[in-house]
């Protein structure tokens, strides 16, 4: 055997090691360019899907919200109507004190931000949902006979516009309304 004989297997030896290392780059190339394409879909969906999720996530306030009133009222009727309701809870040994109106639904007798207490009565939590604030707005109506102001309703509101009702005469919460 001759020596040139045996060049062109380093040759082929080398080409073929040339080969993987830029079969192998271009592999990675693409891993990365599906893995850039997954995650532009991904971020896509969830802004796409945050209206969504903000939206079912203060449903569920406002059902928790209607639940603590009810649940409220059911234990100041059988308490035989006093002015504070005593509300126990599984997590806490202290019952909260709760004070209520002449016919029994969560109210306050403060003036200013009165809405804000009432929420901080039933929720017992801040006034915000997955870091977007909500806002406690005071709703007056001005329609009675005698043109008195009367104690109206709660607007709690999201920046999106969604917002719910709590009447604080008659207890009623409203579903969430979306507004456009």
């Amino acid at each position: 055997m001759s020596g040139s004989e045996f060049i062109p297997t380093k040759v082929y030896i080398m080409t073929t090691n040339s080969e993987k290392r830029e079969k192998s780059l271009a592999e990675f190339v693409v891993i990365i360019a599906l893995v850039g394409v997954m995650m532009a879909v991904f971020i896509n969906y969830f802004v796409k899907s945050e209206g969504q999720f903000s939206h079912a996530g203060f449903t569920t306030l406002a059902q928790g919200f209607n639940t603590k009133v009810s649940t409220v009222h059911a234990q100041w009727l059988m308490d035989k109507q006093p002015n504070i309701v005593l509300l126990a809870s599984f997590n806490k040994k202290v019952k909260q004190a709760i004070p209520v109106n002449s016919v029994g639904w969560i109210d306050v007798q403060q003036k200013n931000l009165a809405c804000q207490a009432i929420w901080q009565l039933v929720m017992e939590t801040p006034m915000s949902l997955m870091k977007f604030s909500i806002s406690a707005i005071e709703v007056h109506d001005n329609t009675n006979e005698q043109n008195i102001q009367t104690k109206g309703q709660c607007r709690y509101t999201l920046l999106d516009g969604s917002y719910f009702h709590y009447n604080r005469v008659n207890g009623k919460v409203s579903k969430v309304i979306k507004s456009n």
